[in-house]
């Protein structure tokens, strides 16, 4: 199999793989995120009834009621914001490697062959050998490749490539690696 694929717009190429990458990041930290903000609301709710029924006489269980009150308010606000910073961290740390990595040319370079994927950028080489790959996923523009050596995929553009080029590649993936759904 020799698949020669030339990527002019590699930037936008990358961000778009690595926003497939944030979806599924995204999902899981939103919703551990949304699971915090509830329980912090519910024990507000909770916390404030119970500072609510307590007699004035008592002061000064009521001022440490209110500091939990305050304590679980806080936390849920914490957990929402750190969604949102995770999220502007992920896409700036993106832009600041793919400023690095394709600084001066906005060209890559992908041959798929035998052995494996070879990425070719001006200053930077990738390779991946088939041994090493542990699964893939097919998407609308990319089919992405999890190897064992990192922990972010490969992303081959599907539509930069012939009909038949993919249909072969697909093909072989099919038949010897995992897919995940």
């Amino acid at each position: 199999m020799n698949i020669n694929i030339e990527d002019h717009n590699v930037k936008q190429s990358m961000l778009e793989a690595n926003q497939l990458i944030w979806r599924v990041y995204g999902k899981k930290l939103l919703v551990i995120s949304l699971i915090f903000f509830v329980l912090g609301i519910a024990f507000y709710v909770y916390f404030y009834n119970m500072i609510k029924n307590t007699p004035i006489t008592q002061e000064l269980d009521r001022e440490i009621d209110q500091e939990i009150l305050f304590i679980c308010w806080l936390i849920s606000l914490m957990f929402l914001i750190r969604f949102f910073r995770a999220k502007r961290n992920f896409f700036t740390a993106l832009k600041n490697n793919l400023n690095q990595a394709f600084n001066h040319s906005n060209y890559r370079k992908i041959i798929i062959s035998d052995e494996g994927v070879e990425g070719i950028t001006t200053y930077y080489r990738s390779f991946v050998k088939w041994e090493i790959v542990t699964g893939f996923k097919v998407y609308d523009k990319y089919i992405s490749i999890t190897h064992a050596l990192r922990p972010s995929p490969f992303f081959i553009p599907i539509y930069l490539m012939a009909e038949e080029e993919y249909k072969s590649l697909l093909f072989y993936l099919r038949s010897t690696k995992k897919e995940t759904k």
